[in-house]
């Protein structure tokens, strides 16, 4: 069973006593079973200790937890084997359902969550793609972003600079920039040839950044502005499918779907290779990626 990892740090939890505070953040983790389908069941866990907390079990028919966001103090669930597909909130203190948020008929599978300005925004699987803005106290549908024909099937969201980027599991790969106050298409990012099915997506230092399902990986930095190329990182023979993206400290964190798995720390400003961090054996496919400044 895959499992896909993400620290999500809820609003800090304080224990208080004569003399001291202490501040505790959790990491939280989806369970994905690739083509076998299970309840999403969601685990905290203390970093410290790296012990289980909590669970989290969704209603019957939540399969496949695909992605994970927080916001305002709660966690938001997607999933991925749900028709249609569901984003639970979840209170992360006692790892129980808030409220479901059911998107309209025809929105498919939920693959991809992020969160701006106070909203939740879900992308699917279907065609043309869709992003819904999600109003996360309601859990209601505020609005819905409906992608331009061709533009299929919703992998990877990420934000900046007040905007939202939808990137699509489509040869060649695009990118969309969508005014998240009027759910409308602001411009699109068409990859190079080659680089085609954006199954990541991540923000840094004012650019975006774009990793696709080839083989070797390729990352393209993009200018948020233009939606234009500003350069492409090609990853070393051997390091295929970029399946997970992430930022830290400046660098670019690119994650493979290979065995081992393989990490390729990124300098952003060359788009050139920094070092690989190579998984141990049997420690496989990395799906998720994720970096908290400590």
């Amino acid at each position: 069973m895959k499992a896909n990892f993400y620290i999500v740090c809820p609003p800090p939890v304080t224990t208080t006593t004569t003399t001291t505070t202490t501040t505790v953040g959790y990491v939280f983790v989806g369970h994905y079973a690739g083509f076998n389908i299970i309840l999403g069941y969601v685990d905290k866990i203390n970093p410290s200790t790296m012990s289980l907390v909590k669970t989290f079990t969704p209603p019957s028919g939540h399969n496949n937890v695909s992605s994970l966001t927080s916001l305002s103090g709660y966690l938001f669930v997607g999933y991925s084997y749900a028709t249609p597909g569901y984003v639970d909130k979840v209170s992360p203190s006692t790892m129980t359902l808030v409220k479901t948020f059911t998107p309209p008929s025809g929105h498919g599978n939920v693959l991809s969550l992020t969160s701006l300005s106070g909203y939740v925004f879900a992308g699917y699987f279907a065609s043309p793609g869709r992003v819904d803005k999600i109003n996360p106290s309601t859990m209601s549908l505020v609005k819905t972003f409906t992608a331009p024909r061709g533009h299929n099937n919703v992998y990877s969201l990420t934000s900046l600079s007040g905007y939202v980027f939808a990137g699509y599991f489509t040869n060649p790969g695009l990118v969309d920039k969508i005014n998240p106050s009027t759910m409308s298409l602001v411009k699109t990012f068409t990859a190079p040839r080659g680089h085609y099915y954006v199954k990541s997506l991540t923000s840094l230092s004012g650019y975006v950044f774009a990793g696709y399902s080839t083989y070797p990986g390729f990352v393209d930095k993009i200018s948020p502005s233009t939606m234009t190329l500003v350069k492409t990182f090609k990853a070393p023979s051997g390091h295929n499918y970029v399946r997970s993206l992430t930022f830290l400290s400046g660098y670019v964190f690119a994650g493979y779907s290979t065995s081992p798995g393989l990490v390729d720390k990124i300098n952003s400003s060359t788009m050139s290779l920094v070092k690989t961090f190579t998984a141990p054996s049997g420690h496989s496919y990395v799906n998720a990626l994720t970096a908290l400044a400590i």
